[in-house]
């Protein structure tokens, strides 16, 4: 398949877009998944779409955030219309944030490829970009290897028309190489540890959360969880997903499976359990509310702060399973993560 738009790129985007300092071509075998491509309708207004990347450099004790994200994308949208890229640092909680017309996005349909300006590109594979805001500036260029995601990430509300905001996790987990530029710094690594997730839909929730994770001591495992009350058609419902990756494999946990989810978070702390007839999943994590980003959220007036974010939280979870009911609980997995993103909207 081949996405909305032409895959040659020139050789000066290409020395842009890496820094002049990348002599790896754009991998043209990317991964088939709808769910990780572009969902614009074409009519749709208001609307957004976002992809969130999140590295984690554990050795250095660092963690940055890139967003790539369109907002009111129809010709002519009676709301305030961009397509932005978006990054930051968590040891400093700097950002850096560049705004850019909508008509400057572009992307594809069965699987990621996000194109804004002419130095930002998001693939499964690789992911680079520049932002200017003032004199601040951000580059980056990272390549994501043995990426693993999360099939139908909402269930059977997967691709449902009517729902307000939708959500998948295209990269659950993956090794992370290349490096980055933040404010005249350049940072290089090996063996980080990478996700992204993709959001897309009319409005943000007036409240959610969100936790992720996949910097567990010793293992391989990931989790990412996130839910809150959206409106789909006429009416409203929780929907809150949790999604252990072990092995290779998502055990995954659904309110829209019927499956029992129940959440608590403040400002600096969340828990949440999930359970069904046979397993049961809970999640603690911590930040200190000193370490979060207030980010920018799209709403109908245009970019608002409307998240708490942090990339330093601690992340406890517990994975459990028994043959039926009235049988005895065994522990299947737990673990600790001190590199957790961690989030709250408001």
């Amino acid at each position: 398949m081949k996405p909305v738009f032409c895959i040659a790129l020139s050789v000066a985007w290409l020395a842009a877009c890496g820094g002049g300092e990348s002599q790896r071509p754009w991998p043209d075998d990317l991964p088939e998944n709808p769910e990780d491509g572009q969902h614009f309708d074409g009519k749709s207004d208001p609307y957004y779409e976002g992809w969130y990347h999140k590295v984690v450099l554990e050795e250095q004790n660092e963690a940055f955030f890139f967003i790539y994200t369109v907002v009111n994308p129809l010709p002519g949208s009676e709301y305030p219309s961009e397509a932005f890229v978006y990054c930051g640092r968590s040891s400093t909680l700097e950002t850096v944030y560049q705004s850019f017309p909508a008509e400057e996005y572009s992307a594809a349909e069965d699987f990621r490829d996000v194109r804004i300006g002419e130095e930002s590109r998001a693939t499964a594979l690789r992911f680079a970009g520049r932002a200017a805001e003032g004199d601040d500036e951000c580059a980056w260029d990272i390549w994501l290897e043995e990426g693993r995601h999360w099939p139908e990430t909402m269930g059977w509300l997967t691709g449902q028309e009517d729902l307000e905001t939708s959500w998948t996790v295209g990269t659950m987990h993956a090794r992370a190489e290349g490096w980055v530029k933040f404010k005249g710094e350049r940072i290089a690594f090996e063996d980080a540890s990478g996700y992204c997730d993709h959001n897309w839909g009319v409005i943000f929730p007036e409240e959610w959360i969100w936790l992720q994770a996949n910097s567990f001591t010793g293992s391989g495992a990931a989790i990412a969880a996130s839910g809150g009350t959206v409106d789909f058609g006429e009416s409203q419902i929780e929907a809150f997903m949790i999604g252990l990756l072990l092995d290779g494999e998502v055990s995954a946990f659904r309110t829209q499976d019927l499956d029992t989810i129940e959440s608590q978070a403040e400002k600096g702390s969340w828990q949440v359990t999930g359970q069904d007839e046979t397993r049961r999943i809970s999640i603690e994590a911590s930040c200190d509310p000193a370490s979060m980003f207030d980010l920018l959220v799209p709403t109908p007036q245009g970019m608002r702060p409307r998240a708490w974010e942090s990339l330093n939280g601690t992340l406890e979870v517990t994975l459990e399973s028994r043959p039926g009911e009235g049988q005895s609980w065994e522990t299947v997995y737990s673990g600790t993560s001190p590199f957790a993103g961690v989030e709250i909207g408001h």
